[in-house]
Parts: structure tokens; sequence; C-alpha cells
């Protein structure tokens, strides 16, 4: 009678035992997925921002020499061009509480909370 019991117990110890290390592993390898996952959309979200910077730049330049030719001045046209950054950087700076909440909280919770977990694990 006392043998069945310690053989119980040993076998309860070592069922629990292998249970929380493959737990532990679960939630490691739910780590390494979910930090995989956000290093691979920001090397992506620098390319895009990356490429955009590139395309403004231009188009600023464009818009630069169009207005000076409007103005008959390349200084009025890309001083017209920068006075428009100043006054967005400046609406910007006013609004960066709604930037901040709308813009890139929901951004960063959409990656963090991702649906796609959901579905792993019911698979």
């Amino acid at each position: 009678m006392e043998d069945k019991k310690d053989n119980f117990f040993s076998d309860y110890t070592e069922t629990l035992t292998n249970y929380l290390d493959d737990r532990l592993l679960l939630l490691r390898l739910k780590s390494v997925k979910k930090i995989s996952s956000i290093i691979g959309q920001l090397i992506c979200i620098a390319i895009i921002m990356g490429l955009c910077l590139l395309i403004f730049l231009f188009i600023s330049v464009m818009a630069g020499f169009l207005l000076g030719k409007l103005f008959k001045s390349n200084f009025a046209g890309f001083g017209t061009v920068t006075g428009l950054f100043i006054l967005a950087l400046v609406i910007i700076i006013i609004k960066r509480k709604w930037f901040q909440k709308r813009l890139i909280g929901s951004f960063i919770i959409d990656i963090l909370l991702d649906k796609n977990d959901d579905q792993d694990e019911v698979a």
C-alpha cells in the first residue's frame, strides 16, 4: 500500500514537471514568434518609410522649382515649400496627443494583439 502511494506521487511529480517544462517551452516559442513578427514588421516599415521619404523629398524639390517658376524666383518657391513644412510641423506638434493615441497607439496594439494568435492555438 505504501509503495503504491510513493509510486503515485513520484509519477505525479514527474508528470507535473513535464507539464511545466512543456508550458515554459510553449511560452518561449510564442515569445520568439511574436518578437520575430514585430522585428519583421519594423524592418518592412523602415523600408517603406525610407522610400516614402525619398519620394517626398523629390516631390518637394519639384514643388519648389514649380513654385519658383510661378513666382519667378526659386527663393520664393522653396521658401513657400519650407513654410508649408513648418505649418505641417506646427499642426503635428499641436495634435501630437491625437496622433499618439489614434495612429501610433492603435498600430502597436494591433501588432501586439494579433488576431492570428487565437487561430493558431485552436488549430
